[in-house]
């Protein structure tokens, strides 16, 4: 590393009066401010006096928070406050190239570099770094091949081998509270990553959007998340080296402008989590009750049974005896299975009392004139999926639907939490990205770590013949004009509702004219694989809706669609699948 040390070798910024004039002229604070950056003329000083550029360090491979591109060009969520603090401050800045993250820490500690725009804070680092109030807050947790059992956190680690990246904090937090684990340090997240892929390590602790960016591009499709970390969060903030602690204050004040449409932005850019269904095992010891009960008698049950089978293979002398022993075992276990039938049964009767009943559904069309049809099929006994209708008054109508993360008894018994949330609101009405915002903020608290929901809310103003929605990281809503058989496609963009408790969401319009339909669908379809073995997509269904159609009338749209898909995807799907088409009559209604 050559960048020289001592800043008064360097250029000052040419640009001083022309900074400390707009500190002057700077109306109000920051926060709220719109991009302006109130300074003292203290501060404006002491930011000239800066050598230009200010030397930079940033991880090269930890996206999406930062990451240098096939170009050479760095980028990630730090890069972008990283470009509105430096535009803001009118500062000079140039990344030092060619570093790993380990070179970038021992940069900043010889004052070889100045300034780190991505880093969480420690013990050890508050020795040579000046820290920010943290911009950026992610949830870690444990990554693990899809056969590896069931564990609910790193205490189930323990004697195991775990990948772990050099220079990170949270190897400094599994060395020194887990000394148990058995770390295999590795350069970076990837080569991570790739070993508990092919074998080499048993996990790998990472946040959540780090890992679930890499298991994507690379195709690490038996890697899972297996369960949450419980450690603290990672927070991501500025470190500044120590002894230019008066630009802590400064960053801050700019950290302070970005508004909250700017923070929105920039996560649903790098974090856009289009809803991928990952299987959240950290449930399965919490259902409780009779279900619960009757799941474990059966497991010990087999066992036992196992152990029989060993016994007759032991001494033929006990072969009667243990036949009939098989026999009673194996008696009891269907009786026991049978119970167990019968209580997942009611369970799932109990489930469809989330759905709209017929009732509902012939009263939105006699006083609204909208036709709305709807098929269901769960992946297995219990599903994760539910759809609702709300009349609101003569001329508005509110329809939602909901997707959990995973399927059967977990997926079933958030359905349940969020909706009694739903039932307990009193107005489903007004503002659609305000009524997500208060119903996140309510559920993410309830939810275990790293489940989440998708969900589509629309208000259908007949009115003014437009339908407002607002979307939780749902597929793209479809609209078939009348006389048309392409949609026009909405936009199924934003933070699934529990996965962040600040999550913003913003409202979108498509028109929603009389003799138009509104076709809402779960990932089930999209992710169904065609008897040729080919993914079906997006672009699929609007290939099978618009034959349907063709076809058959609209108000018949979703038994259309659900009979084509029979013929062209292999069937059971993987998970549950919901058709929801709302139709408005051509006549008003």
């Amino acid at each position: 590393m050559n960048p020289s040390l001592p800043s008064d070798t360097r250029p000052r910024h040419s640009f001083a009066a022309a900074v400390l004039l707009l500190a002057m002229l700077a109306p109000g604070t920051g926060e709220g401010n719109h991009g302006t950056v109130r300074l003292t003329p203290a501060e404006t000083e002491w930011l000239a006096t800066l050598p230009a550029p200010i030397r930079r360090g940033a991880d090269p491979a930890w996206p999406p928070f930062e990451f240098q591109d096939k170009q050479g060009v760095y980028a990630g969520m730090c890069q972008d406050y990283t470009n509105i603090i430096v535009e803001r401050l009118h500062l000079q800045l140039t990344v030092v190239p060619g570093l790993d993250w380990n070179e970038v820490l021992d940069g900043i500690r010889k004052k070889e570099l100045d300034i780190i725009s991505c880093i969480s804070m420690t013990p050890e680092r508050e020795t040579y770094l000046a820290f920010t109030k943290p911009f950026i807050t992610s949830p870690q947790v444990i990554f693990t091949r899809e056969e590896y059992p069931y564990i609910s956190g790193l205490n189930g680690l323990q004697g195991k081998s775990v990948a772990a990246v050099k220079g990170y904090s949270i190897t400094d937090i599994l060395a020194r509270d887990y000394p148990k684990l058995k770390l295999v340090l590795m350069d970076n997240t990837l080569e991570a990553l790739h070993a508990v892929a092919v074998g080499q390590a048993d996990a790998f602790v990472d946040t959540l959007a780090v890992g679930i960016y890499y298991i994507r591009k690379q195709n690490l499709a038996n890697l899972k998340v297996a369960a949450p970390a419980r450690v603290p969060p990672l927070e991501m903030r500025f470190g500044i080296r120590n002894d230019w602690r008066p630009l802590v204050p400064i960053v801050e004040k700019a950290l302070d402008t970005i508004t909250p449409e700017e923070h929105t932005r920039i996560q649903q850019h790098w974090v856009n989590v289009r809803y991928d269904p990952l299987i959240d095992y950290s449930l399965l010891w919490k259902v409780g009750g009779t279900l619960s009960v009757l799941l474990i008698l059966a497991g010990l049950w087999i066992r036992q049974v196992q152990r029989q089978k060993q016994a007759l293979q032991a001494s033929e002398k006990r072969l009667t005896a243990q036949r009939d022993t098989l026999k009673k075992l194996t008696e009891d276990l269907e009786v026991y299975g049978d119970r167990v039938a019968r209580e997942l049964k009611m369970a799932r009767e109990t489930q469809t009392v989330l759905l709209p009943d017929m009732a509902t559904v012939q009263s939105l069309q006699e006083i609204h004139g909208i036709h709305v049809d709807s098929r269901f099929q769960p992946s297995s006994e219990l599903g994760g999926d539910f759809w609702g209708l709300h009349s609101l008054d003569p001329m508005h109508a509110a329809i939602l639907m909901v997707d959990f993360s995973g399927h059967g008894i977990n997926a079933a018994l958030n359905t349940f939490r969020l909706h009694a949330l739903l039932n307990s609101e009193k107005e489903f009405g007004g503002d659609p990205a305000s009524f997500l915002e208060q119903l996140n903020k309510r559920l993410a608290p309830l939810l275990p770590p790293g489940q989440y929901a998708t969900m589509f809310y629309g208000i259908m103003d007949l009115s003014r013949d437009q339908l407002v929605y607002a979307s939780a990281a749902t597929l793209s809503p479809l609209l078939f004009l009348p006389g048309e058989e392409q949609p026009l496609v909405g936009d199924g963009k934003g933070f699934p509702l529990g996965m962040f408790e600040e999550s913003t969401y913003e409202n979108r319009e498509l028109p929603f004219p009389q003799g138009c339909s509104l076709l809402l669908y779960s990932d089930a379809i999209t992710e169904g694989k065609t008897r040729d073995g080919d993914r079906l997509g997006e672009q699929g269904v609007i290939d099978v809706a618009g034959r349907c159609l063709r076809m058959a009338p609209r108000e018949q749209l979703v038994i259309s669609i659900a009979g084509e898909l029979n013929k062209i995807l292999r069937m059971p799907l993987a998970d549950d699948l919901t058709i929801v088409c709302a139709t408005r009559s051509s006549k008003a209604g």
